[in-house]
């Protein structure tokens, strides 16, 4: 199913509000997977397996506990979406030549829209690593994929990093609409029906749907 990516942004953002994350973290994740929509890679369905493996878990479990320049989970795995909004607010730190070390973190691909924020709206190029692959975002839009291992369900490290130069390798074209798969779709739509209110006799009455 092909979606635009007004939709796809709405759509995520209250799948993450409905999944219990807090309004703040819930319309940043709406904007992270509307991100990686535009440049057609799969963040709508990134967002629900994130999502399904997060149920039941508290937000401290998936935070980060930040130790010098390592962030670690108390719970042993970062969730990308609670870490990648922590990242933000130390965007100075990284625009400024600080390396950040991540340990071990699920979808890791989510935290590129994070890590793109930082850089937003400035010359400095951003690059987001861990085994196997290097993403590399320049002035916050233009992303650069070096590597086979682009988007792993879990790495056991993640470094983001300001660099010198633009890649050479191509650029992931934006797009004004992303197909989305349907179990995913219907996914992030069962979690986002957790923001609608119960009917009531009354609001039937008045036609509410």
């Amino acid at each position: 199913m092909s979606f635009a990516l007004n939709e796809i942004e709405a759509t995520a953002n209250k799948a993450a509000r409905g999944a219990g994350l807090d309004w703040g973290i819930a319309e940043e994740a709406g904007k992270a997977v509307r991100w990686l929509a535009a440049r057609g890679l799969p963040g709508p369905e990134l967002l629900a397996q994130t999502l399904k493996r997060n149920q039941g878990l508290a937000h401290v479990v998936l935070a980060p506990k930040t130790t010098d320049r390592t962030w670690a989970a108390p719970g042993g795995r970062l969730c990308p979406l609670i870490a990648g909004a922590a990242l933000t607010d130390c965007a100075h730190e990284v625009l400024s030549g600080r390396d950040l070390r991540l340990d071990r973190t699920s979808f890791p691909l989510l935290l590129v829209p994070f890590a793109a924020a930082c850089g937003k709206a400035t010359e400095v190029v951003i690059e987001v690593s861990w085994a196997g692959a290097a993403l590399t975002i320049a002035s916050g839009t233009e992303l650069y994929i070096d590597g086979e291992e682009s988007n792993p369900p879990e790495t056991g490290w993640v470094q983001c990093r300001r660099v010198a130069d633009v890649p050479t390798v191509a650029t992931e074209p934006e797009t004004s609409r992303c197909s989305v798969g349907v179990s995913a779709w219907d996914e992030l739509n069962e979690f986002a029906h957790r923001t609608y209110a119960p009917a009531t006799e009354e609001s039937r009455e008045r036609g509410a749907g």
